[in-house]
C-alpha cells in the first residue's frame, strides 16, 4: 500500500467546499494526446512502433496505476490547504439511473473516507442514503476492472483509441448506418451535448435507453394523460392524507431523501395537524411499515384498486363523474370497498392536501388514473415537469428493439454504457446472446461483469469519487461530479468513451465540462466555476413546473381496456428491487451485503417470500427450497415467511445471483430472478408455479422474533390515545430507585434521543455507522451464528392480533450509555468505564474478551471480535478507513461511542475559535446520515438544546427503565394517525 503522504491529488483539484479562497489556483490540464487517425493508405512506421510499444508495456504492467489525467501534485510538495489530520471537504454527487443526490465528501490526507448527503443541495439536504453512502467501498475495491481489455486480452486506451479513430472513419462513409449506443438513464448535459453532437456526425446512428429498474411506465403513464412525456415532482410537506400505491416513498432511495424529511416533519404531533398515510402493496415495504393504513393487494390488483378508488371519487368530484362506471367494472371484496369508501373521503377532505402516488413498476393506466386524481382534487403536493433524462423511453421495451436488430445483423458497431445488460435483462431478450453476434462492441464498466464477458472491447470505467462530470438532480438541479482521488486505475468516463467516436477520445472529462458550461453560461465564467464547484451545483438550475390539462377521455378508455380479473392458474410473481443491491450493480459492495433487509433482516442473499397461509398452503415451512417457474427454466430459491404478504403470490428481490466470476464476493450469492422475468411482465405476472425442493437452506437473518412480549420496548400508540400514552409513560422516565447515587457532570452531559415516529427504518444510519468507525464484515456465516458486528441495529416488531396484516413498529438500537451500567461492574480488567462526561467508554487495549460485559448487557449492544476480521483487507480496502477511529483486532469487544473521535474534534474546532461547543456543533454519523432527523444528539446540561428539549416530551421514556440502568438515550413513542372510520 502506497504511503499516505505519497498519495497523489488529481492535478484538477476538487473544490473544498465552502474554502475557495484557500484552493490552489487549477494547473492548466496537460494530458498527453492519443495517437493522431493514420493516412488513408497507410500507417507510419513511427506510429505503428509507438502503438506496439504503449501495448506491451501495458501487457506487462497490467495491475500498473494509470497516469492521471492532469498534472498531480505530489505530497513532497503539500498544498497549503491540507494540514495532517485535519480533514477536508468537498461536494460531489452521486449518479444512479441519471438523478444526481447531492453529496458532501470528506478527505482525509488525499484518500476519500466519509460520504455524507449534501446539506444545500435540494435532493438530499444533509442526509445519505446506503447506496450513496456505499460508494465509498465501490471505489477501493479491489475486484474492480484495472485495464482496458479486447476479446480478453490486455490493452491500452491508445489502442481503442486508435481502433475508434479506425472504425469511426467507416461509420461516416455509411453515416452511422448499423451504429448503436445503448446507455442508461442520463441527464448530464455534457453527455446530452456529446450525443446531439454524435447524432449529427452519425445521423442514421441510433441511441437506446435503458435500465433495470423501471422508468417507462412513468413516461408511458404521462403520455396518456398529458400527451407528453412528464415526470412528477412531489411535495410532502403539505401532505394531509397520501395513497401509495405500491410506492415506496419512505426507502432511502434515489429521489426519495428529501421526501422523507418532508414526511417526518409532518409526523410530529407537537409540531401541527398529522398527515395520514394509506399504503396499497402485495409485500411489507418500508413506506407499508410506516402506513397507518395498510391494503395488501395482488400485484396485478393493485391498479384495479386504484381504478376502483377512482370510481367512488367520481361521486363527489364532478371533474371525475364520467369515471363512475369503473366501480362496478372492478368490483372489490366487502373489506376492500370500506377501506376504498373511507379512503375516498379522507382524500376529499383533504382536497389540495391530498396526493396519490403510484410506483414506477405499475402500469402506465394507473399513473394516469392518479394524475386525474390529483388534478381533480387540485393536489398543491403534486406538479408536473419536462423529465430531466434524456430518454423517456428507457426499459425492456428500447433493449427489446435494439435486440431485434442485433438478431437481424443490422447492427455492425455496439457502443454499451448501461449497467450490464446481459445480466438484467428479461429472460426472453437472450440478450447476451444477440451482443455475441455483433461484430464490433465497446462496453464501458466498473467490473469484468457478465456484459464485459460478451463484449469486444471493454473500457474500466472511473469511479465517481475519481471523475469529472454533471447531471441534474430530480427537480432538474445541475449537479457536477468532481474527483477526490487520482484514479486508481486506468479507467475514463462515459464522455470520453463517447468523445473518441467524434475523434476526440483524448480529450478529458474535465476539458470537455469545462468548455461546455464556458459555452453556456460565459459572462463571469471563472467566478461562477469556481462557485459551482464550491457548492456541488448550480442554484437556481432547476427546471420550473407546467400547468396541463388532464386528458380525461383517454385515460378513461385506457382503463375500460384493463382486464377485469386474471384468470391464469397458479400464483403471481412479484420482483421488487432490492433495499441493498438495487438491480444488483451493488452486489459487490460488502455492506450492503451484510445490511439486514430492513423489512425481513435477511443478509447475504435474496428470498422468496411468501404469506404465512400460503406457505400453510404449501407445506413449507421458513427456509425450505422451491423452484419458480414461469414460462423458462426454475428459480431456485429459500423461503422466508413474511407476515404482511398478500396471499397466492411470491416475491422476489432482483440483483443476486451474479455470474461473474471477477466480481467474487457477489459471485453465487442468492439467486438470479432473469427467468422469471418478461419483457411483456417484467415486474408481476401470474401463471407461477411454485414446487418444494426437498431441501433447506440455512439464512443468514439478524432478527428471528418479531413480538415484544407485552413488554414496553418500542412504544407505539395512536393520536388519539397519545394523552393516555403519555401518562403511562411517565412511569418509565427519570431516575428510578436505586442505591446508585446520581452523579452530576459539570461540563458536557451528553445524550441522545430517538423519535419513533419520525423513524421509517431505512437503515442510512447503520451504513452510516459502519463507515464512520471502521467496523468489519463478517460474512453469512458468522451472521448465522448471530456475531454480526453492526454496532447500530434496527429493531422490528409486529403489532395487533392480525397475523396476516399485522402493524409495525421499528426501533434503532445502539449502546445507550447507562448511567448505571451493568457491563462496567462485571468487567475484570476495567475495560468498560464512565468518562467525566457521562460516556461508556471501551478502552480496547485493556479488553481480554471475556465477554462478561456482553453477557450482562440487557440491551444486547455489545459486539465480540471473534476473528481478525479486517486481516485479510487488501491494501485499497484499508484506504477507507477512517484515521480517526482505531481498527479493532481478534478478542476485543466493541460498541456505539457516541462518535467520540467527533466530539474531540468539535471540541479542538472550538478550543481554537476561543469559544465553548454550542448545540450542533456535534453531530453523530447516524444523525448527520439520518434523511428524517429521527436521531438527535446533544448536550443534556444544555437546557436550550435541541435534545434536552426531546427528553422533555411527553412522548419521552427510558427503555427498560425497570432495570434501572438510566439509560442516556431517551425513546420518543411512534404515534399514528389512523382514520377513525377504519380504527
Amino acid at each position: 500500500m502506497p504511503s499516505l503522504k505519497s498519495l497523489p491529488i488529481a492535478g484538477q483539484p476538487p473544490r473544498a467546499w465552502r474554502s475557495l479562497d484557500e484552493m490552489l489556483a487549477p494547473p492548466v490540464p496537460s494530458r498527453e494526446l492519443g495517437p493522431e487517425a493514420p493516412p488513408d493508405d497507410a500507417t507510419s512506421r513511427r506510429s505503428v512502433l509507438q502503438l506496439l510499444g504503449a501495448s506491451a508495456a501495458l501487457a506487462t504492467l497490467g495491475g500498473c496505476l494509470k497516469p492521471p489525467d492532469e498534472k498531480i501534485l505530489p505530497y513532497t510538495r503539500q498544498p497549503p490547504e491540507v494540514t495532517p489530520g485535519n480533514p477536508l471537504h468537498y461536494a460531489s454527487a452521486s449518479v444512479i439511473d441519471g438523478r444526481a443526490t447531492g453529496l458532501l465528501i470528506t478527505a482525509s490526507e488525499g484518500r476519500p473516507t466519509k460520504i455524507e448527503g449534501n446539506p444545500e443541495h435540494p435532493s438530499s439536504r444533509g442526509a445519505a442514503g446506503p447506496l450513496e453512502q456505499a460508494e465509498l467501498l465501490r471505489l477501493y475495491d479491489p475486484q474492480r476492472l484495472k485495464v482496458v481489455q479486447y476479446r480478453t486480452q490486455p490493452r491500452s486506451w491508445r489502442d481503442f483509441l486508435q481502433a475508434a479513430v479506425t472504425r469511426a472513419r467507416a461509420l461516416r462513409e455509411a453515416k452511422g448506418e448499423g451504429l448503436r449506443f445503448l446507455v442508461g438513464p442520463g441527464s448530464s448535459p455534457l453527455v446530452g451535448s456529446l450525443r446531439q453532437r454524435l447524432l449529427e456526425s452519425y445521423p442514421q446512428a441510433k441511441f437506446f435507453s435503458w435500465s433495470a429498474i423501471p422508468l417507462q411506465q412513468i413516461h408511458d403513464g404521462a403520455q396518456l394523460a398529458f400527451g407528453g412525456a412528464y415526470e412528477t415532482r412531489l411535495d410532502l410537506s403539505q401532505a394531509k392524507v397520501v395513497l401509495s400505491l405500491d410506492s415506496d416513498l419512505l426507502a432511502a432511495l434515489p429521489g426519495t431523501l428529501s421526501l422523507m424529511r418532508q414526511w417526518a416533519d409532518k409526523r410530529d404531533p407537537a409540531k401541527g395537524p398529522m398527515s395520514r398515510l394509506y399504503a396499497v402493496e402485495t409485500n411489507l415495504t418500508v413506506t407499508g411499515m410506516n402506513a397507518d393504513h395498510r391494503i395488501r393487494q395482488k400485484p396485478t390488483d393493485v391498479a384495479r384498486f386504484g381504478l376502483s378508488l377512482l370510481g367512488r371519487l367520481a361521486a363527489g368530484v364532478p371533474a371525475l363523474s364520467r369515471y363512475a362506471q369503473l366501480v362496478q367494472r372492478f368490483p372489490l371484496s366487502a373489506e376492500d370497498s370500506r377501506v376504498a369508501d373511507a379512503l375516498a373521503k379522507d382524500l376529499m377532505v383533504a382536497g389540495r392536501g391530498a396526493l396519490v402516488s403510484v410506483g414506477p413498476r405499475q402500469p402506465p393506466v394507473l399513473h394516469a388514473a392518479a394524475h386525474a386524481i390529483n388534478s381533480a382534487l387540485g393536489s398543491a403536493c403534486t406538479a408536473q415537469a419536462k423529465p430531466v433524462l434524456h430518454d423517456s423511453d428507457a426499459g425492456p421495451r428500447a433493449l427489446r428493439r435494439l435486440a431485434e436488430e442485433m438478431r437481424k445483423g443490422s447492427v455492425d458497431t455496439l457502443v454499451v454504457t448501461a449497467w450490464n445488460p446481459v445480466y438484467g435483462a428479461p429472460f426472453d431478450l437472450n440478450f447476451g446472446k444477440a451482443l455475441s453476434q455483433v461484430p464490433n462492441s465497446v462496453y464501458h464498466s466498473l467490473y469484468l461483469d457478465e456484459t464485459a464477458e460478451r463484449a469486444g472491447w471493454v473500457i474500466p470505467a472511473l469511479h465517481p469519487l475519481e471523475s469529472w462530470g454533471d447531471a441534474r438532480a430530480h427537480d432538474g438541479t445541475v449537479s457536477f461530479v468532481q474527483p477526490l482521488i487520482s484514479p486508481l486505475y486506468a479507467g475514463v468516463t462515459e464522455a470520453e468513451v463517447l468523445a473518441a467516436f467524434l475523434g476526440e477520445g483524448d480529450r478529458t472529462a474535465y476539458t470537455q465540462l469545462r468548455e461546455l458550461w464556458q459555452t453556456r453560461a460565459p459572462e463571469g465564467f471563472e467566478l461562477n466555476w469556481e462557485k459551482w464547484l464550491a457548492d456541488g451545483f448550480i442554484e437556481g438550475s432547476g427546471t420550473p413546473p407546467e400547468r396541463l390539462q388532464v386528458r380525461h377521455d383517454q385515460i378513461f378508455a385506457a382503463a375500460m381496456q384493463l382486464p377485469q380479473r386474471e384468470t391464469t392458474p397458479g400464483y403471481e410473481i412479484n420482483i421488487v428491487p432490492d433495499y441493498k443491491v438495487w438491480d444488483g450493480r451493488f452486489a459487490n459492495v460488502s455492506w450492503l451485503q451484510e445490511l439486514p433487509d430492513p423489512v425481513t433482516k435477511l443478509t447475504w442473499e435474496n428470498a422468496a417470500l411468501l404469506a404465512p397461509k400460503t406457505a400453510e398452503k404449501l407445506g413449507l415451512a421458513q427456509g425450505d427450497r422451491v423452484e419458480l417457474g414461469l414460462s423458462g427454466p426454475p428459480a431456485h430459491a429459500p423461503v422466508v415467511i413474511a407476515p404482511g404478504h398478500a396471499e397466492d403470490c411470491v416475491t422476489v428481490a432482483m440483483g443476486y445471483g451474479r455470474r461473474s466470476e471477477a466480481e467474487a464476493l457477489c459471485n453465487g450469492v442468492g439467486f438470479d430472478t432473469a427467468a422469471l422475468r418478461h419483457t411483456d411482465a417484467p415486474w408481476f405476472a401470474a401463471g407461477l408455479t411454485v414446487t418444494p425442493a426437498g431441501s433447506r437452506a440455512r439464512l443468514a437473518q439478524t432478527q428471528e422474533h418479531h413480538s415484544m412480549e407485552g413488554r414496553l420496548i418500542a412504544a407505539s400508540t395512536s393520536l388519539a390515545k397519545l394523552k393516555e400514552t403519555s401518562e403511562g409513560l411517565a412511569e418509565h422516565r427519570g431516575v428510578p430507585l436505586t442505591f446508585h447515587k446520581p452523579v452530576e457532570y459539570p461540563g458536557h452531559k451528553w445524550g441522545m434521543a430517538i423519535d419513533l415516529s419520525r423513524c421509517t427504518g431505512c437503515s442510512a444510519c447503520m451504513v452510516a455507522c459502519q463507515s464512520e468507525n471502521n467496523i468489519p464484515v463478517v460474512g453469512k456465516e458468522q451472521v448465522a451464528k448471530s456475531r454480526e458486528m453492526h454496532w447500530l441495529r434496527i429493531d422490528r416488531y409486529f403489532l395487533g392480533e392480525d397475523t396476516a396484516n399485522p402493524g409495525v413498529v421499528l426501533q434503532p438500537l445502539m449502546c445507550v450509555h447507562c448511567e448505571s451500567a451493568p457491563c462496567e461492574y462485571v468487567c475484570p480488567v476495567n475495560a468498560t468505564v464512565h468518562s467525566d462526561e457521562g460516556l461508556n467508554e471501551m478502552i480496547y487495549n485493556r479488553c481480554v474478551g471475556t465477554r462478561y460485559c456482553s453477557n450482562n448487557c440487557p440491551y444486547k449492544v455489545r459486539r465480540f471480535n471473534f476473528f481478525s476480521y479486517t486481516s485479510d483487507y487488501a491494501d485499497t480496502e484499508k484506504m477507507a478507513f477512517n484515521p480517526d477511529v482505531t481498527v479493532r483486532s481478534r478478542g476485543v469487544m466493541e460498541k456505539c461511542t457516541y462518535c467520540v473521535q467527533r466530539i474531540e474534534r468539535a471540541r479542538i474546532s472550538t478550543r481554537v475559535q476561543g469559544r465553548g461547543m454550542r448545540d450542533g456543533d456535534v453531530v453523530t454519523a447516524c444523525q448527520q446520515a439520518c434523511p428524517t432527523q429521527a436521531i438527535v444528539f446533544g448536550d443534556l446540561n444544555d437546557g436550550a438544546a435541541k435534545v434536552s428539549k426531546l427528553h422533555a416530551e411527553e412522548r419521552r421514556y427510558d427503555l427498560l427503565f425497570e432495570l434501572g440502568t438510566r439509560p442516556r438515550t431517551a425513546y420518543l413513542a411512534r404515534v399514528t394517525n389512523p382514520n377513525p372510520e377504519l380504527a
